[in-house]
C-alpha cells in the first residue's frame, strides 16, 4: 500500500473516531443533566394550594413551577402541601417539623404562610419571630443534606389599604422576612421571594389586570397562581 494512501485513511479514521467521542460526550451531557432530580417541598396555606373559585377549584403554583424547571433540563418532584386556613403559629410549624422527619430528603423547601395569621391580633415579631424564623432555621439546620430555603413575602389583599393597621403589620412582617435573607449567613442556601412586591394589589394601576390576577380579593387567579410560579422560577434557576 502507498504510504500516502494509509496515512490518508488513518486520517479518515482518527477524525470519525473525534467525532464519535465528541457526540457521545454531548449525548452523556445531555443525558446527565435530564437526569438530575430535585424534590421540593411547597408548604403553607391556601395560597400554597391554589386555592380560588371560593374553594370550589385548586391551581397550586407547583404546577406551573415544575414544566418550567422541566425547560432548564431540571426534573422535580414537588410536594405540594398547602393547607387553607391553617395558621404558621403554631400549627404549620409543627407541621413542617414532621414533614423534615419523613423520609424524603428534600433538596428545597419553598415556604408561604402568615395570612391567616395576620387577620388576628397577632404582632409580626411573634409571627416571626416564634413561626417563620423557626422554620426557616428548621430547613437551614436539616441533617439530612444542606437543603435550600425559598422564604416569600405575604402578598396584599383587597380588605386593608396600605395605611391600615393590619397591613401596617404585615409590611412589618415582610421587612423582618426581607432582613433575615439578606442578613442570612448562608447566603448559597437561601432566597427570598418578593410576592409583596411582585403581586400587587393596590399598586396595580389596570383594574384589567387586577381582574385577571386577584380572584376574592385575598386569594388568586389561575393566572395570578401561575404568576407566582414564574416568580419562584426566576428566583431560584441560577440557585439550583
Amino acid at each position: 500500500m502507498n504510504i500516502s494512501v494509509f496515512f490518508v485513511i488513518l486520517f479518515s479514521v482518527l477524525c470519525v473516531f473525534i467525532i464519535y467521542l465528541i457526540t457521545d460526550s454531548r449525548k452523556m451531557s445531555i443525558h446527565e443533566s435530564r437526569a438530575r432530580t430535585f424534590n421540593f417541598l411547597a408548604i403553607g396555606d391556601s395560597l400554597t394550594a391554589g386555592y380560588y373559585n371560593y374553594g370550589r377549584a385548586f391551581h397550586p403554583y407547583s404546577t406551573l413551577l415544575g414544566s418550567l424547571l422541566d425547560t432548564i433540563n431540571v426534573h422535580a418532584l414537588i410536594d405540594e402541601k398547602g393547607v387553607s386556613g391553617e395558621l404558621v403559629v403554631p400549627t404549620m410549624a409543627n407541621r413542617l417539623a414532621n414533614i423534615l422527619n419523613t423520609s424524603v430528603n428534600y433538596d428545597w423547601v419553598i415556604i408561604l404562610g402568615g395570612t391567616n395569621d395576620l387577620a388576628g391580633t397577632i404582632t409580626a415579631e411573634k409571627l416571626f419571630n416564634e413561626g417563620l424564623k423557626p422554620m426557616y432555621e428548621m430547613c437551614l439546620n436539616y441533617s439530612k443534606r444542606k437543603l435550600k430555603l425559598a422564604a416569600m413575602t405575604v402578598i396584599q389583599n383587597a380588605f386593608y389599604a396600605p395605611s391600615h393597621v393590619q397591613d401596617q403589620t404585615r409590611q412589618q412582617l415582610n421587612n423582618l422576612i426581607r432582613n433575615y435573607v439578606a442578613t442570612s449567613p448562608y447566603q448559597d442556601r437561601i432566597v427570598l421571594v418578593d410576592l409583596d412586591r411582585g403581586i400587587p394589589y393596590h399598586s396595580m394601576t389596570s383594574d384589567e389586570e387586577r381582574k385577571l390576577v386577584w380572584d376574592d380579593g385575598l386569594h388568586l387567579t389561575p393566572t395570578g397562581y401561575d404568576r407566582m410560579a414564574v416568580l419562584i422560577f426566576d428566583t431560584i434557576k441560577n440557585k439550583l
